[in-house]
């Protein structure tokens, strides 16, 4: 069997076999069923560990060691047919004239005005066929396919339950991705993928590294999920591999400087625009309501609301995507800012003093908003106003504890003009109507930890 040729009810299975009688959790079928685990975060529509070890072993392996981790529940569709690459870069902000197989691109889908809907990873398995992975990205280029006002000569399907998709991620991803085949892959180049077999059971692994270190992500047939997967547990034991769980699996997104949706930005999908409208009630038709993120919102003392956390490209680091060349979605709203964008995306370093003190006054009568470690849950887009000499100039989110670096740090969409390294800022923490505190804050790189990702993967 090929990776390409699997069957949707294969999860179904799988799912069955790794729920427990007394449970009624939708739990990720992809891995298997630790009984040690007692503790679950929801990602996206199923449950998946929050803690195997603990938060803070498993937030230093992809910096000492290496992770196995499941981003299966992500949607996954595929586009194949003559206008299949057409249809990706009319979506997104840029286009691959020399895109090859097994090669794979980030991709940004924004709407007309150039605000960012979806974004994600789309890898070319052959002539004219086409696979995309993401969440927002994936409901929106549905919607698109099926009622946008371009057509295009594709065929395209909802492949998400279909593949498994985990991340070996870390400085000894190599030696445990080599174990575990049997073949070397020290030539395989950032951003391709070759074809693999683990205990006989084909996979593509793509170089990747979504940690901000040397790592792989892996794609195969979801009946086989399981049985990869324990496989390379065996073979990662003796390099100190660890399993991530929901609890830290985004720490990474803030030292390595990853915008993610739900996390750091709000797909563009609210406002009384008629567009908008189809666009929900697409969603609503399809069973996608919830896959689509309408449900979620934001807190924090920045806003509440929805529409001041849709960012575009620019805001979010993603301005080199952009690419005026070809014709998609957004181009003039685009067009009209690039050549002066007002923000840029940037790292905080909080003042460790200051959150000190936040901690403290848990033993206080007036006791600050607490911060939960190392980071909030993902559901809603939490934004703290950050000011320079009292005025308002950005959205810090993602506040995150880095146990590797000992700092309290957030992603931080700011007025450029204040977005030089070393630049001192104030973080208003707390919820409005609450205590709240001014935390001092020194602005630094995004990303914050040194970026590993197309570094020789053996030097």
């Amino acid at each position: 069997m090929t990776v390409s040729s699997v069957t949707a009810n294969s999860s179904h299975e799988c799912q069955q076999q790794n729920v427990r009688q007394d449970s009624t959790l939708p739990i990720t079928p992809m891995v298997p069923m630790d009984s040690s685990v007692n503790t679950w975060t929801r990602f996206i529509t199923t449950f998946e560990a929050s803690e195997f070890t603990n938060w803070i072993d498993e937030s230093v392996s992809w910096k000492s060691t290496c992770y196995i981790g499941d981003w299966s529940p992500l949607l996954k569709m595929r586009v194949r047919g003559p206008d299949a690459k057409a249809f990706f870069e009319y979506l997104s902000t840029n286009h691959w004239p020399n895109f090859k197989q097994y090669q794979a691109k980030h991709a940004v889908f924004c709407r007309d005005d150039g605000k960012v809907m979806g974004e994600g990873v789309v890898m070319m398995l052959g002539h004219d066929d086409f696979i995309f992975t993401s969440v927002p990205g994936v409901t929106w280029a549905l919607y698109q396919f099926h009622r946008g006002s371009r057509k295009f000569d594709v065929t395209v399907d909802n492949v998400s339950s279909e593949w498994y998709l985990f991340q070996v991620q870390g400085p000894k991803s190599l030696d445990v991705m080599e174990a575990a085949t049997g073949s070397s892959i020290t030539d395989l180049k950032f951003m391709n993928a070759k074809e693999m077999s683990i205990n006989g059971s084909k996979l593509l692994c793509l170089r990747q590294g979504v940690s901000g270190e040397r790592g792989f992500e892996l794609w195969g047939p979801a009946e086989e999920a399981q049985t990869v997967y324990k496989a390379i547990m065996a073979s990662g034991t003796k390099f100190g591999i660890r399993q991530l769980g929901g609890r830290a699996k985004t720490v990474n997104h803030v030292e390595g400087a990853f915008p993610t949706p739900r996390l750091d930005f709000l797909p563009a999908i609210h406002g009384d625009d008629p567009e908008l409208g189809k666009y929900h009630q697409f969603l609503q038709g399809a069973g996608l309501l919830g896959a689509g993120f309408l449900h979620l919102g934001a807190v924090g003392n920045y806003s509440a609301q929805p529409s001041a956390h849709h960012r575009t490209p620019f805001d979010l680091g993603w301005g080199w995507l952009v690419n005026f060349d070809h014709d998609f979605i957004g181009k003039e709203a685009l067009r009209s800012i690039a050549s002066n964008p007002p923000n840029a995306l940037v790292t905080l370093e909080w003042n460790s003093e200051d959150v000190i003190d936040v901690y403290a006054s848990l033993f206080c009568d007036n006791t600050l908003e607490f911060m939960e470690l190392p980071r909030n849950a993902g559901g809603l887009v939490g934004g703290s106003s950050v000011y320079v000499n009292g005025s308002l100039v950005g959205c810090a989110v993602s506040r995150c504890y880095s146990y590797w670096f000992k700092k309290m740090i957030s992603l931080c969409i700011i007025e450029k003009e204040h977005s030089a390294l070393g630049t001192e800022v104030e973080v208003k923490w707390g919820q409005e109507g609450g205590p709240q505190r001014m935390i001092r804050a020194i602005v630094k790189p995004a990303p914050y930890k040194e970026d590993q990702r197309k570094k020789p993967l053996r030097s």
